[in-house]
């Protein structure tokens, strides 16, 4: 088995379980490890012997940024938490560690992530077009895991935008934003706006206003085959768009958004300690009974 591990080279502790693992499987019999220090495209964007299994050593975080890298590869990436969450990055070291004879032989399972694919084009593409997915004036293309914001940014006066999804206009408001999430993306930024929870198995997205001045405006989950297009009706100087909270693209009013589902997901694979119900109760505390 091919094994690449990837370490995050700002957690020195990562770094050194990503030696340490890399001398236990040097002693593998019929394991072929290597060791890259650094989550970046220069790194790992170029890979031209795709690894059977992708070892990411850092916290969710690491995997926000490795997965545009690492998602077109299609090779199950197992994540070692050395972060705070570790809600993607399912695995502790000692738990990789008892699982790795399973994980070396290929018995583990994985569940496939929606990718989300951002693209910023130009004038005349706007929601006037019946095609938003094929609309003309390609800018900029990014992909992200978890969401793509548009953020209204200074001088912070609300900004206005229309939505639209496939062929049909949504609605027109006014508010400070807008966030297209992934059912991973669900328990962050979303979450915090009051977006809701969507389990990875359902292939969704979720449009959710950031503060919308209107109370009738509320998140609504779509179909992860929907085109979502936003047309800025009125914007702010430092108005950007933000992939993953990693990749900005500043926005003016002349531009439109089309975000839709990536050509390719990334293979998380799955710790068999942990469920999705008991990842949400341990890290998000999720229904949990208050406590003094």
């Amino acid at each position: 088995m091919k094994v690449l591990l990837i370490a995050n080279s700002a957690k020195h502790e990562a770094v050194a379980a990503g030696h340490h693992l890399l001398a236990d499987f040097s002693r593998r019999i019929g394991v072929n490890a290597r060791f890259m220090e650094g989550v970046d495209e220069a790194s790992i964007g170029n890979l031209t012997d795709i690894p059977d299994l992708i070892v990411l050593l850092g916290g969710d975080g690491t995997i926000l940024q490795a997965a545009r890298f690492l998602a077109r590869y299609g090779a199950p990436v197992a994540g070692i938490n050395f972060g705070k969450l570790g809600y993607m990055a399912a695995f502790t070291l000692d738990q990789f560690k008892e699982h790795l004879p399973a994980l070396l032989e290929g018995r583990f399972q994985t569940t496939d992530r929606l990718m989300l694919l951002a693209s910023i084009r130009g004038p005349e593409s706007g929601p006037g077009g019946r095609d938003i997915q094929h609309a003309p004036n390609l800018e900029a293309e990014y992909l992200a895991l978890n969401d793509v914001v548009l953020n209204a940014g200074a001088p912070f006066r609300m900004v206005e935008l229309t939505v639209r999804v496939d062929d049909s206009d949504t609605a027109t408001f006014r508010g400070d934003g807008i966030i297209i999430s992934t059912a991973s993306g669900s328990t962050g930024y979303n979450l915090s706006a009051g977006g809701p929870l969507i389990t990875p198995d359902v292939k969704a997205m979720v449009i959710t206003p950031i503060c919308a001045h209107s109370l009738s405006f509320r998140p609504v989950v779509v179909p992860d085959g929907s085109a979502i297009g936003i047309k800025p009706r009125r914007l702010n100087d430092g108005t950007h768009l933000v992939m993953d909270g990693m990749i900005i693209h500043p926005l003016n009013v002349k531009q439109y958004v089309v975000v839709k589902k990536a050509p390719y997901p990334l293979r998380l694979v799955i710790n068999p300690r942990q469920t999705h119900w008991e990842l949400l109760a341990s890290k998000l505390h999720w229904a949990s009974r208050p406590t003094a």
